[in-house]
């Protein structure tokens, strides 16, 4: 259970770290999922107007990030901004598309176990937002608050300088299960609360949820993790669940990391 008062806490470390950037505000890529408007709300919270929510659909599940973003926004009274990207996807789709390269058959990103497919399609639109979201943010001398958390982090369950690609990330030391109890501390509706956690990026009214891709739902695998990282007994658990966290683990170890050749 998350320590009482820690809301308060981060959205102290917001300001704080702003302020150390001498930005006047920040905005967050709404998705209307958990992890979006936990950081939305907390980030108004600490800058009231100065709090800005953009939402920038392009394919996937559209409708429904539309409609829990704009419950949200209204909820809160989050400023917004719409950018539609769905033209410039499907160009830069069909551009890519037209290059003679024979695409490599697989099943998962690149340093991940997680299982998704078409992920070089997929991650046009997310680093498409990181463009958009960068502009926006520079041409207000704001900074791009990230949503990842802890659990998408050391799963892997992110993409390399798409949504990876933030200032700050007010959520990044708080596993999934945690999210879901400050977003009912602060006041999330309860429709995004228990909206099935996805990537949005696959066609559908919802797309594959992250548990389908994971193998294991969140409660499981923050659960086994914790259990890993203190050294506890494991025999509590399923022992193929706990082979997977360990795959998915060891797979993204290294993915934040960018090598570079050690001259000395």
């Amino acid at each position: 259970m998350l320590r009482e008062g820690i809301e308060d806490e981060i959205v102290d470390w917001i300001q704080r770290k702003v302020a150390a950037r001498d930005c006047d505000g920040a905005v967050v890529g709404l998705s209307g999922g958990i992890d979006s408007s936990t950081t939305a709300v907390l980030t108004q919270r600490a800058f009231g107007d100065n709090c800005l929510g953009v939402m920038l659909p392009a394919s996937g599940t559209v409708s429904k990030d539309m409609e829990y973003s704009q419950m949200l926004a209204e909820e809160f009274d989050i400023n917004t901004l719409t950018l539609n990207l769905k033209d410039v996807n499907d160009q830069i789709e069909k551009t890519f598309h037209s290059l003679d390269i024979e695409k490599v058959e697989r099943g998962c990103y690149p340093q991940t176990a997680i299982n998704t497919p078409d992920c070089a399609d997929q991650n046009i639109q997310t680093r498409m937002r990181m463009m958009a979201l960068y502009y926006v943010a520079e041409s207000k001398n704001y900074v791009v608050m990230g949503t990842n958390n802890k659990s998408e982090i050391v799963s892997g369950y992110f993409t390399l300088y798409g949504d990876g690609g933030t200032d700050l990330r007010p959520l990044g030391d708080l596993l999934k299960t945690e999210v879901w109890e400050l977003a009912e501390r602060i006041g999330v509706p309860d429709e995004i609360i228990n909206r099935p956690p996805t990537g949005g990026l696959q066609g559908g009214e919802e797309g594959a949820t992250d548990a389908e891709e994971f193998g294991l739902d969140y409660e499981t695998f923050d659960q086994i993790y914790l259990a890993l990282q203190r050294g506890e007994d494991l025999t509590q658990f399923d022992f193929d669940k706990v082979n997977r966290v360990v795959e998915i683990l060891a797979a993204a170890e290294n993915k934040s990391e960018v090598p570079s050749f050690p001259k000395n």
